[in-house]
């Protein structure tokens, strides 16, 4: 976190004294903007990779203006902590998953939500519906602006146990983030497993050290955090189909004149959503692959027992969590 903070501190300087310069709606004359963009994601990652272009390219596109200096791999801190350094205006940008649905929009957790999805056309529809639009209005209330979606893709398992069916999931010691309908679902309301909070930055130790014997991610995060020298087994789990984003102080976005804004605007769609979802898509071929080649044994499951065995849990918190919506409307859009 001290280096979250003095790296905030630092970025925030910068930013005031250059929106000191111009109330919103100025113009951009020949002062230059500095700022930085966080992630915990790994820097060969596809959500990083894209945010590198898209910083490049923003740099590019304001004749080096506007200037977004990238941090991967947590340098700024955990990917919490960069998300509340965002909504302090502490952070200027972070490439991030789905906690600040958890944080700020709880009402909308079925977004990320384990096997509810068929798969990510299915999520894309959900997301660019009118549901979708009300989850970001929850996050600008709390200074969050999702400026990019990044389809990254599904999420599978990596364990030292094989899962090849509901029943093997019980007891299991596996990591999962903080969302509370995953540690539902993979624990005890769900699947029977006992979930453990690590931070991704250590989970390639307590993975080694046995404090979990699995963890979950996109075939990326178990390639790039090289978790198959600590993993016996691939199961191709495809529980939740991943979109994570850029994000960007909504508070900071204001100091600009309104054309730097629009080109970080557009630039965060054209290189998180259109490039990077397209990326993300391509590589994760690749990245199994890794997996396979460093030793690890894949697994085939059966999707739909896993997704029997979990529906009832929804059906019921639709009802008592997440009102804003229904099962029937979220089966509706799996065209």
């Amino acid at each position: 976190m001290k280096s979250l903070r003095a790296a905030g501190i630092l970025f925030l300087l910068l930013t005031l004294v250059a929106g000191s310069l111009f109330a919103a709606g100025g113009q951009a004359g020949d002062r230059t903007f500095e700022f930085a963009l966080g992630s915990a994601y790994d820097g060969q990652s596809p959500p990083f990779l894209a945010a590198v272009r898209f910083a490049e390219d923003v740099r590019a596109a304001t004749n080096g203006r506007v200037v977004i200096n990238t941090f991967s791999n947590s340098a700024l801190g955990t990917e919490r902590e960069q998300f509340i350094a965002v909504a302090a205006d502490e952070l200027d940008f972070t490439v991030g998953g789905i906690l600040p649905v958890d944080m700020y929009a709880p009402e909308y957790g079925f977004l990320s939500a384990p096997y509810l999805y068929r798969d990510m056309n299915h999520i894309r529809n959900v997301m660019e519906s009118r549901l979708g639009e009300g989850m970001k209005a929850k996050f600008m209330e709390n200074n969050l602006n999702l400026i990019g979606i990044n389809y990254r893709g599904q999420r599978h398992t990596s364990s030292n146990r094989a899962i090849r069916g509901p029943a093997d999931v019980r007891g299991l010691r596996i990591r999962m983030t903080e969302m509370p309908s995953w540690v539902a679902i993979w624990g005890a309301d769900g699947l029977g497993g006992i979930t453990v909070p690590i931070v991704l930055g250590e989970l390639y130790t307590a993975l080694q050290t046995g404090v979990v014997e699995a963890s979950e991610g996109p075939y990326e995060q178990l390639a790039t955090f090289k978790f198959q020298e600590v993993q016996r087994y691939l199961i191709n789990t495809a529980h939740v189909q991943e979109w994570c984003g850029l994000y960007a102080s909504e508070r900071m976005l204001r100091t600009l004149p309104p054309e730097y804004r629009r080109i970080i605007e557009e630039k965060a769609v054209e290189w998180m959503t259109d490039y990077g979802s397209r990326l993300a898509a391509e590589m994760a071929g690749r990245f199994r692959q890794e997996l396979l080649d460093g030793g690890m044994e894949e697994i085939n499951i059966n999707v739909q027992d896993f997704t029997n065995a979990v529906m009832p849990v929804y059906e019921r918190w639709f009802r008592e969590r997440w009102p804003v919506s229904t099962m029937a409307e979220i089966q509706g859009l799996a065209r």
